[in-house]
């Protein structure tokens, strides 16, 4: 019990973190852009997990979060790096679920 309490701590604090490696990650998100797609076929949590595997192995991807309750998927595109609407769509279509539009 007190190693899940200590655990605990050491999440809930930070520990391990420093605020540079912080610095670096906030600045590299400010710089890149953010694009939202429309995803249909998501029915459950553990559904959005293997479409975030597939989107983050597209090089231009920095990070890829999918809410299947919203039925979307938020992208962040490294900084700089050009991206196809097609490579996002192509990725959504792997995971067995259908593509809509792009948001935004």
């Amino acid at each position: 019990m007190m190693r899940y309490v200590c655990l605990f701590i050491m999440l809930f604090c930070g520990i391990g973190c420093n605020a540079t490696d912080k610095g670096l990650t906030v600045k590299s998100m400010e710089e890149s852009e953010t694009r939202v797609y429309e995803v249909f076929g998501m029915n459950c949590p553990g559904c959005h997990g293997g479409l975030e595997k597939l989107v983050k192995k597209i090089p231009a991807i920095q990070e890829s979060e999918a809410n299947w309750q919203k039925k979307q998927l938020v992208v962040t595109m490294r900084p700089e790096a050009e991206l196809n609407d097609e490579d996002i769509y192509d990725a959504i279509r792997r995971a067995n679920f259908t593509p809509g539009k792009r948001i935004k």
